[in-house]
Order: C-alpha cells, then sequence, then structure tokens
C-alpha cells in the first residue's frame, strides 16, 4: 500500500513571547514551531450498510419475510469467507402502515412493513461487487451506502505522528540556523490529538434497481476509493543556542 504525505508547519515565534504558550516558555532565546503531517491511504477495506424490507398483512409474516432474506444473505457470506466477527444484523424493525378510509373517514391499518439492516465489514475490497451482488441476490433490496477504510488504522496514525514530529524539528533547525543559532533542547511540548475518526470516509449510495441493471464493467466504475486521510499536530519550544 502506498502512503504519501503532504507535510505544512509554521514558525510562530524566535525569541519572542508567545500570548498562546507563555506559561510554557522559556524566559531566555527560545523557539516556538508548530509541526503538522497528513498522510494519505489508499483504502483496503470497506463496510456496507444494506437494508431489507418486506410488508405483509400482520407483523410476524413481514418479519419472517425479512428474516429469511436475511438468513440467506448470512449464508452466502459464509461462502465467501465472511466471518460471523464481521457481520451486524441484530436490529430489526415493525411498524404499521396506513390508509385512509373515506367511508370511515379515517386512517385504518391495512399491514406492517418490518425492516433490518445488515453491516458487513469487508477486508478483502476485491469481494466488494461480489457481496453487493450476493445482496440483490438475497433479497436485500436496499444498498445505503459503501464506507471505505483501511484495515490497520494505527500504523498510518503512527506515520503521521512522526512526520509532524519530523516537521517541526526541521522547521525549527532552518529558522534557527538563518538567524546564526543552534537548537537547544526541548524546552515544552504541546501535543493535540487527532480525532478519533481522523480521515473523512468515501461514501457511496446506491439504489438496487439501478445496480441490477447496470454491467459489471459499469458497477464496478461507481466505486471511486478516494484516498484517506490521517493528521496530526505538534507545537514544541526549543531553546535556542548562539552558534560558536
Amino acid at each position: 500500500m502506498k502512503l504519501k504525505a503532504i507535510v505544512l508547519a509554521s514558525v510562530f515565534t524566535l525569541g519572542l513571547p508567545s500570548f498562546a504558550l507563555a506559561a510554557s516558555e522559556p524566559e531566555g532565546p527560545h523557539i516556538t514551531t508548530s509541526g503538522n503531517a497528513t498522510i494519505k491511504a489508499a483504502p483496503d477495506m470497506a463496510t456496507l450498510n444494506i437494508q431489507v424490507n418486506e410488508r405483509a398483512k400482520d407483523a410476524a409474516q413481514a418479519k419472517k419475510q425479512v428474516d429469511e432474506r436475511v438468513a440467506k444473505y448470512f449464508a452466502f457470506l459464509k461462502e465467501n469467507g465472511v466471518v460471523k466477527e464481521d457481520i451486524d444484523a441484530a436490529n430489526i424493525r415493525t411498524q404499521p402502515n396506513y390508509e385512509y378510509d373515506k367511508k370511515a373517514e379515517r386512517s385504518v391499518i391495512n399491514g406492517y412493513t418490518a425492516t433490518r439492516t445488515v453491516n458487513v465489514k469487508i477486508k478483502k475490497l476485491e469481494q466488494l461487487n461480489t457481496l453487493l451482488d450476493g445482496a440483490l441476490a438475497a433479497g436485500l433490496n436496499e444498498i445505503n451506502n459503501v464506507e471505505f477504510g483501511v484495515n490497520n488504522p494505527e500504523q498510518y496514525k503512527t506515520k503521521a505522528r512522526e512526520v509532524a514530529i519530523k516537521n517541526a524539528i526541521d522547521q525549527a533547525t532552518s529558522v534557527a540556523k538563518g538567524f546564526g543559532a543552534d537548537l537547544g533542547a526541548v524546552y515544552s511540548v504541546s501535543y493535540r490529538a487527532p480525532e478519533a475518526t481522523p480521515y473523512p470516509i468515501a461514501q457511496v449510495r446506491m439504489d438496487a434497481m439501478a445496480l441490477k441493471a447496470q454491467a459489471p464493467a459499469a458497477v464496478q466504475e461507481t466505486y471511486e476509493q478516494q484516498s484517506i486521510e490521517f493528521k496530526d499536530y505538534v507545537d514544541v519550544v526549543f531553546e535556542l543556542k548562539r552558534t560558536k
């Protein structure tokens, strides 16, 4: 998997107090830098969100029909190597359907709809189309979205942090040298931990009937595997030494 690092950094002060970090700065000559990094990764996994709806005269029958379709898809997933731990389909909802009775001049129940959602984690992207086709064949009639991600996000978080730290050091070293000084010891570090989900997730929403009508080649083109970004930031205060 290829990695691409985009690095941005800015120098806030050189031997001057910063109001934002005044409490964490030394009295002597110093430099404050901010290292930023963005690591881009190509997705290698995806999560499917699929829904099935069934209507029937009574709620029990609607639920039964939905459960049968989900069970059929479960069997298909098992045949294709998807483990139970990567499937979530525990939720189900039933609700009455109403129509207006002109004679009674009121709304009356004319049946029930059962809805069940299935989330499937796909750890091998080459299975994506196959598992989508299997969902449609099993009667799961609405594909809500496809969320792309990576199987091991921690390696990218670590890489982003390392690049941000290196960037702060490189910027501080370069600027200090330009002013005839050497970088001294680290006086303080202010680390801004990234968010729990530090990257935008590419999403695709598809209508089941439209998906069925497309040729396999056209279906593949609907999935744009956008780069996923992992960001990190760090502020560092270095002491300065005069160049001998």
